[in-house]
């Protein structure tokens, strides 16, 4: 009987310019090839000459086999593939790595649009964000294609956690951290508060699924809900965009 042939990697295009820049700036090794388009080639020599030195393929091609690879239209003239990263295990000496250095956290609970995680991912690392924190649930989506192209390099800077359960996680973390919630349904933060935060631990920011919100035990767990004050002519803004709002209000600096 034959042995079983070992389960393939699962690959990720990484694709446009400032992805494809980013990531061969701070992880040069993890690419394991790269494609191009006639016009991205004038400019991709320095990154093929790395690619040679270690002996990896990398190679021109026409903008229509380029989408064939990429898998979309929207490569941006350029596509490296990388192994998949496996996301990592929040472990004791995780827990207390962020109690020493009062990282900032961003969870999100059942945030299932790639594109939003790409757009949060980047927003998260503009930010100095450095952890994100996913739950084990199929409505979650997770780093790939899609959420890499809309990170435009931001997940190079990112490290992906996820956890069984978001509600076991916050309530340990409110042992160091003050867990925020987001919540049409929440306190609408103060003008004083969108100018000091004033809160007495570092903060680890939840934001929940773009039609159901936090789950009500995630919900019951957190230290405080809030909501952005608006004009109320919509109930609320796009999980992304709400990740910028909200990450300039407890992450950005004063």
């Amino acid at each position: 009987m034959k042995a079983p042939l070992p389960a393939r990697t699962r690959e990720i295009n990484v694709c446009g310019w400032q992805a494809v820049t980013a990531l061969f700036a701070q992880h040069p090794g993890e690419v394991l090839r790269l494609f191009f388009d006639p016009p991205s080639g004038r400019r991709a020599g320095d990154l093929c000459h790395q690619l040679a030195g270690q002996k990896k393929v990398y190679r021109q091609v026409p903008a229509e086999e380029l989408e064939k690879i990429a898998g979309t239209v929207h490569h941006g003239g350029i596509v490296a593939v990388i192994a998949a990263r496996p996301l990592r295990r929040v472990t004791r000496e995780v827990l207390a790595q962020w109690e020493r250095t009062r990282a900032p956290l961003l969870l999100l609970d059942r945030v299932g649009n790639a594109n939003n995680l790409g757009a949060i991912a980047r927003t998260a690392a503009f930010f100095g964000v450095r952890a994100i924190i996913l739950p084990d649930h199929p409505a979650q989506a997770l780093p790939g294609d899609a959420a890499w192209r809309v990170a435009e390099g931001g997940m190079e800077f990112l490290d992906f956690y996820r956890v069984p359960a978001l509600t076991d996680l916050a309530a340990e973390l409110k042992r160091h951290h003050c867990v925020i919630g987001t919540s049409v349904a929440g306190r609408q933060l103060s003008p004083t508060e969108l100018k000091a935060r004033g809160l007495p631990r570092p903060p680890a920011l939840i934001l929940g699924n773009e039609e159901k919100g936090l789950s009500p035990g995630l919900a019951a767990v957190c230290d405080r809900l809030v909501r952005i004050p608006g004009a109320e002519t919509v109930e609320s803004l796009n999980v992304s965009a709400a990740a910028a709002v909200l990450c300039w209000e407890f992450f950005g600096p004063r």
